[in-house]
């Protein structure tokens, strides 16, 4: 008896092991099949698939330079200068490049966990984007209530005290803050003061709105629009657009979160 021989009888056995200690089952009968490989088993399938050629190929696409960047980009707490970045140009991408969606946001929310490597200073490669983004996370806007609103302010609040874990703080753009002694003194919303009668719609992706990253105040929300664009690839894009308009990927800390003691 050969090893596929073998192998097939154990796995009988053990079938019908558990099936009979299972009452719901009745085990009527059974067949088997012999199986017999040998050296007649065609290779020439195999021998097509150039794999050399097919990963090179991969390889090079994946260190194809997007642009440059004019500094080292990070997280931070209560602000980082990545976070800027990504989340300034998630806006960018969805209110100025997408306008046939019929949708725009009045600010941006992401999540520094969610950022998993810093942009070193000098070339971006599309390697370098996906291992930022390695997730297929799909932007979405999502319409806030006050009561939701007030939330997600506790909760901006909350983690930029923290300044201990790349996880600390929140990546905001469109809104600014300022915090003093655990309260917000003031908010702005673009350029007018946040009104909490009024109903914003804001931008984020589809992990946080189910909740991901402690965000449970977004499941909440009855409207929730999808965009149909993944942030990796609104980052590509971004950081593609602007080099063939010569310009660099930069960013900067500007007091969107700050916190006075």
């Amino acid at each position: 008896m050969n090893f596929i021989n073998i192998a097939k009888h154990i796995i009988l056995i053990v079938t019908i092991g558990f099936l009979t200690q299972c009452k719901q089952y009745n085990l009527s009968k059974y067949s088997t099949n012999n199986i017999n490989i040998d050296d007649n088993l065609s290779t020439k399938d195999f021998s097509e698939i150039n794999l050399k050629a097919y990963q090179d190929s991969i390889n090079n696409e994946m260190n194809e330079i997007l642009n440059w960047s004019v500094r080292e980009m990070d997280v931070g707490s209560p602000e980082g200068i990545l976070g800027n970045f990504i989340t300034d140009l998630s806006l960018f991408t969805l209110n100025n490049l997408n306008r046939d969606l019929g949708v725009k946001a009045d600010f941006c929310v992401l999540n520094n966990g969610g950022l998993r490597t810093p942009i070193n200073k000098g070339a971006i490669t599309r390697r370098k984007i996906f291992e930022l983004m390695p997730f297929e996370n799909e932007l979405v806007v999502l319409k806030l209530n006050a009561s939701q609103l007030n939330e997600l302010l506790d909760f901006i609040i909350k983690k930029s005290y923290q300044n201990q874990s790349r996880k600390a703080g929140v990546p905001v753009s469109g809104i600014r803050l300022k915090i003093s002694n655990n309260k917000i003194t003031r908010c702005f919303v673009n350029t007018k003061e946040l009104d909490l009668n009024n109903n914003y719609y804001v931008l984020t992706t589809d992990y946080l709105a189910n909740g991901g990253d402690h965000m449970d105040f977004f499941k909440n929300c009855k409207e929730k629009i999808p965009t149909g664009i993944l942030l990796r690839d609104a980052i590509i894009h971004y950081i593609e657009m602007i080099n063939k308009n010569n310009t660099k990927v930069d960013a900067a800390l500007d007091g969107r979160i700050e916190i006075s003691q």
